[in-house]
């Protein structure tokens, strides 16, 4: 990966690489500052193969961090931005990191008690910190570290052995089904070859301009980056989203492809005011992280003038993807190579089309690998496919498309009559009285779990439960209709679009019920 971003920069030394408010760093800045902090890493015996976590918001940095570690053949660990100092504690033990790159969050608060904590249980991880603020005892200045001709010493790679393509270069951090980490591994080779492949079919080149919204330490948001990266694309990265904030970028920047999840293009349709916002430089969006609508899909193609993709995956490396108009509006996200994905019942057979199981990835095709296994899961020993079980339901209908129907474990079981959350979801959004939408099981003490629907109300409007339910009576099964309807100010969310369960449980704690 050092050498195919080396490559980048070497074929367009003077185009932009990274835009940041007013900051614009060309692609030979970018090389020169990942050069000089790999020679920083390498002074600090930072060795090939160490790990080196990196908790930076979407900022030059992250990236210049990522290109360093790589260039000095280290392993770069991916870690929320804001990050607590026991969460950045746990994921140091668990990869038993080097370093540490960290950028103080803004907030109430000590905003380098995270270094302190992590410097109090792992006094011998180095910390280099993000920004101007004054630095806790041992800690080092990153800007000083990166800066070429100054304290990074000499250029990357100095005597260590380039890294293989079953190497890891990056990791990934995942909450887990169990609340633990799990620490997925991305190797040279394999991200070498799906990313530029992935550039390839966006027809990504150097005249495209990426926004780049999502959290670069998530494996959709870094791998958009990095795709671009690698055909000469502008990032102009956003540290945080707002509707307002990204349209004005895509008409100051002449932003080309844009992504993310079903919230955020809703967010921008919604703000869009066609007298003020210039979005004609468009010409594709990514879509990930939940089911977009058929009609959330027509207003985007509608109004933003783009072709569209589809991707689902995950941060594992397992993933499928579609830009046919058909597959989108059936609700597919793609067809599969045959033999890569398999659709399973609960003893993990496979099961024939046009039934609901759990999605499984062939580990063949997709070499999903954890921090802690030596090489790709190896063949199973009765000669038979190892498999990658996704947590995630769906089918594959007779033509091979594949639809995802929800996680497993956000099913709820009503009377024992399972209701998928995303198919109440989409419902909802499809009524004039419902501008966004969440779906949660709720405890009952007869029934084990009952609907509960949350809504945001769209302006002028306060749906009923009486008229949501009668509003979806001929859509729904009656074990699917909302027992209840929670309507809320908005529906809370991660930064890469998902809905944050917990905090919208706790939001539904204190709002009045509406019947």
């Amino acid at each position: 990966m050092a050498e195919l971003l080396q490559r980048s920069c070497d074929r367009w030394p003077d185009r932009p690489a990274l835009v940041c408010g007013a900051r614009r760093v060309s692609y030979a800045e970018f090389g020169a500052a990942a050069k000089a902090l790999a020679g920083a890493y390498e002074r600090l015996e930072v060795q090939p193969g160490d790990r080196v976590l990196c908790s930076v918001s979407n900022r030059p940095e992250y990236l210049v961090a990522l290109g360093a570690a790589w260039a000095c053949g280290a392993v770069h660990v991916g870690v929320d931005y804001r990050s607590t100092g026991p969460e950045l504690s746990t994921v140091v033990t668990l990869t038993r990191a080097r370093a540490l790159v960290f950028e103080p969050a803004d907030g109430p608060g000590d905003p380098l008690l995270p270094v302190s904590v992590v410097r109090d249980r792992h006094p011998d991880v180095r910390v280099a910190v993000v920004g101007d603020c004054p630095r806790p005892p041992g800690c080092l200045a990153f800007s000083e570290l990166a800066a070429p001709g100054g304290t990074g010493g000499a250029g990357p790679g100095t005597g260590s052995t380039p890294p293989g393509g079953d190497d890891p270069a990056l990791i990934f951090i995942t909450s887990g089904t169990t609340g633990t980490p799990k620490a997925t591994v991305g190797g040279h080779g394999d991200l070498g070859r799906r990313w530029r492949r992935l550039g390839e079919w966006l027809r990504f080149g150097p005249d495209d301009v990426h926004l780049v919204q999502l959290p670069l330490a998530h494996g959709f948001g870094l791998m958009m980056a990095v795709a671009a990266l690698l055909t000469g694309g502008r990032l102009v990265l956003l540290p945080r989203f707002s509707a307002g904030e990204a349209l004005r970028l895509i008409g100051d920047e002449g932003v080309t492809v844009l992504n993310g999840a079903p919230a955020h293009f809703k967010l921008l349709l919604r703000h869009i005011d066609p007298t003020r916002h210039r979005v004609r430089s468009l010409r594709l969006g990514v879509g990930t992280a939940a089911a977009f609508p058929p009609p959330l899909v027509r207003a985007i193609w509608q109004h933003l003038g783009v072709d569209f993709m589809f991707m689902y995956g995950s941060s594992e490396g397992v993933g499928v993807a579609t830009t046919d108009r058909e597959d989108i509006l059936r609700g597919s996200v793609g067809r599969p190579a045959p033999g890569s994905v398999a659709v399973v019942g609960p003893d993990r057979r496979p099961l024939p089309p046009g039934q609901v199981g759990e999605i499984a990835f062939s580990r063949s095709t997709f070499p999903v690998r954890y921090w802690g296994e030596s090489r790709p899961a190896p063949p199973a020993p009765d000669g038979g496919e190892r498999w990658y079980y996704s947590g995630d339901f769906g089918r594959l209908d007779a033509d091979g498309r594949l639809y995802v129907l929800g996680r497993l474990k956000l099913q709820i079981d009503r009377g024992g009559l399972k209701v998928d959350p995303v198919e109440v979801e989409n419902a909802l959004l499809r009524l004039p009285d419902v501008a966004d939408a969440a779906v949660v099981g709720r405890p009952n003490p007869v029934l084990g779990e009952t609907v509960c629907a949350c809504v945001v109300a769209a302006p002028g409007r306060v749906p009923t439960l009486d008229e949501v339910r009668a509003a979806l009576g001929g859509e729904l099964a009656p074990h699917k209709l909302p027992d209840e309807l929670r309507v809320l100010d908005e529906i809370p969310r991660t930064l890469i679009g998902k809905v944050d369960l917990a905090t919208l449980r706790a939001a539904m704690a204190v709002e009045p019920q509406r019947a």
